[in-house]
């Protein structure tokens, strides 16, 4: 690099005042000692510039990766909208009070079968922040109570989700296998006779228990969704205040 030729030179020159015997012993030391001075002063300004130019270059990192963190939580959260999902519920809720009410809609309840076979796994993409994890650039993020955040919902939150997803339509599968999907006939519509089992204990049991279920995870995404939105605020207000960066608006 041309700072460290510089200093090579100076250093070369700062010891040649020193054997310079046309010269009297204190012009050869203060010759040395200017040599020196100019060295430090190279030094100095050479690692300020390479400091600044590190700073500069983590900043950037700091600032790519709030962008992009916010980008693949907006992702995540648009997959977490209830949708078809209320209407499964809602088909619950319609065959528990038609059992206990005992006014049974056989054909509003065969052929809506199909509700009793949707489900809903969960995943997210944690690429980017394992990346920049693994790579020991969280540090880099000044906000240390953001950073804890970020860090919560891709190792706790996220994973939580999923298990607990994961968990409750396997259940799901294999009890709708075992009480009705073993035993209901089914015609070339593919609507499941469920109407005729609805009588038989188990049945009853797992549109209750389902019921409750969906119920329960409906509050629980619905809180992931909100705590997703406000930790995306969050990030929006770092990217703002420390990068004077704003969300374009779609």
């Amino acid at each position: 690099m041309a700072e460290e030729e510089l200093i090579r030179e100076h250093a070369k020159q700062a010891l040649q005042s020193l054997t310079d015997k046309k010269k009297r012993w204190n012009e050869r030391i203060s010759d040395f000692l200017w040599e020196v001075f100019i060295i430090i002063v190279a030094v100095n300004i050479t690692l300020w510039f390479h400091n600044w130019s590190e700073k500069r270059q983590e900043r950037e990192l700091e600032k790519n990766f709030l962008i992009g963190t916010r980008n693949d939580l907006a992702i995540v959260k648009d997959r977490l909208v209830w949708g078809d999902l209320q209407s499964t519920l809602d088909y619950y809720d319609s065959v528990w009070v038609q059992m206990n009410e005992h006014r049974i809609d056989a054909a509003f309840i065969d052929a809506n079968s199909r509700y009793l076979r949707n489900n809903y796994y969960f995943s997210y993409d944690n690429s980017r922040f394992e990346s920049f994890k693994s790579s020991g650039y969280l540090r880099l993020i000044e906000n240390a109570e953001l950073s804890k955040e970020i860090s919560r919902f891709y190792t706790v939150e996220f994973p939580n989700r999923v298990m607990a997803n994961t968990k409750t339509f396997d259940e799901s599968r294999h009890n709708f296998t075992t009480y009705i999907g073993s035993k209901a006939s089914m015609d070339f519509s593919e609507e499941m006779h469920v109407s005729k089992l609805l009588n038989d204990p188990g049945v009853k049991y797992y549109i209750y228990y389902q019921k409750l279920t969906l119920m329960e995870m409906k509050v629980q995404m619905q809180d992931l969704r909100q705590g997703i939105e406000k930790l995306m605020n969050a990030i929006d207000e770092e990217l703002k205040n420390r990068f004077n960066y704003k969300e374009k608006e779609s």
